[in-house]
């Protein structure tokens, strides 16, 4: 029986040293936690026996557990490099519309501005009401807009060119015709310096010959020499100004849509959005999920877990709530293996091995003793 006592014995060293041996190899793994192999005895009687004159038959892993206690946080730059400080966990959708969980807060933002994890699962979290304020709605992904439309009149900077005699300018519903000898640049731009918004031309300078028409959407603004900068009457994206008729002008527009510079996300893990022409917009709430107990979780790979139902079901909050950790952008955290604490398991779980091994030798030879009285 000792034979199979110390066999047990050596199976158990041989988990330990595998746990022990993943914890090493995951030291800069971002978000791991520490595995512990717990052992249970096995002690087994007849109905019949004394619990006192029986001997236990060996150990058996009981189980692999988790160490959930908090992993050292680096600062790594990236603003979407993200770590919580203190208890939960980021929750992540998978392609088939199932949760998983991790500390790994390494985050990007994918072809459609979708923030996602290096694996391409999205990060959950609540659309912001600008409206009350409040992140609310739905836990689902979060979409960064790429672009914003103007907030401020649009302008529109027109460089004239010389009329020959006949040629027009038309610009915002404003025609000016040149006179039979022609018009300067110069001239042409003075014929719409002075035009207000639903107001017609003036008809400055002798080879100017007309102007017809009122100026829509637009209204004109300062000149400079052959230049006139005219200004939309609301604010956004409008219809850019275009010269429609048979003369020449250089139209340099502003735009019409700014793009994404930025972001910041605050430690209760609101995303604001920071755009070219300096708009800022709160996008999106990160939630952050934790569970009445983090060792009923079950493993999935890349530092992620399922929830089962020893764990219960994910509770959600925003950083800071009560009971949740705050979220720090631009950091990451770290493994909370010590690789000292695993060498010295390392050693442990060697000598168990060996120490059982001896004992599998011991009894041999005592069998073999035993053969050669009887022989």
């Amino acid at each position: 029986m000792s034979f199979y006592t110390s066999l047990t014995g050596l199976n158990a060293a041989t988990k330990e040293l595998s746990v022990t041996s993943n914890n090493i190899a995951n030291t800069a793994t971002t978000g791991y936690k520490r595995s512990k192999a717990a052992f249970s005895d096995i002690f087994t009687i007849t109905p019949s026996a004394k619990a006192s004159n029986v001997t236990g038959s060996g150990v058996v892993l009981k189980g692999v557990e988790q160490e959930f206690t908090q992993g050292n946080i680096e600062s790594s730059g990236n603003v979407l490099d993200l770590a919580i400080s203190g208890d939960g966990f980021f929750a992540l959708q998978r392609n088939d519309g199932s949760n998983i969980y991790s500390r790994n807060g390494g985050f990007m933002l994918d072809k459609q501005n979708v923030v996602v994890n290096g694996l391409g699962h999205n990060l959950v979290g609540q659309a912001y009401n600008t409206a009350t304020g409040t992140a609310s709605g739905p836990l689902g992904p979060i979409t960064i807009a790429p672009s914003v439309d103007s907030t401020s009149p649009e302008t529109a900077k027109v460089t004239f060119s010389a009329l020959t005699a006949g040629q027009t300018a038309i610009l915002g519903g404003v025609t000016v015709t040149a006179g039979a000898s022609g018009a300067t640049a110069v001239e042409v731009a003075a014929a719409f310096k002075s035009i207000a918004a639903g107001s017609g031309g003036d008809a400055t300078g002798t080879n100017i010959a007309s102007t017809a028409g009122t100026l829509t959407g637009w209204t004109s603004g300062p000149a400079s020499g052959n230049a006139v900068t005219f200004s939309s009457v609301t604010n956004g994206n409008v219809a850019d100004l275009a010269n429609t008729g048979t003369g020449t002008t250089a139209i340099a527009s502003s735009p019409a849509t700014y793009n994404l510079t930025g972001m910041n996300i605050s430690g209760s893990g609101l995303i604001t959005a920071n755009y070219g022409d300096g708009t800022t917009v709160k996008t999106a709430q990160i939630s952050i999920a934790k569970f009445a107990t983090n060792s009923g979780l079950n493993q999935v790979g890349d530092a992620s877990y399922l929830a089962t139902s020893d764990s219960g079901v994910a509770s959600f909050g925003a950083g800071g709530d009560s009971g949740y950790g705050s979220i720090l952008s631009g950091s990451i955290e770290r493994s909370n293996v010590d690789i000292t604490t695993e060498l010295v398991d390392l050693i442990k779980a060697q000598r168990n091995f060996q120490a059982n091994a001896k004992a599998i030798e011991t009894t041999s030879s005592m069998a073999t003793t035993l053969i050669n009285i009887r022989n």
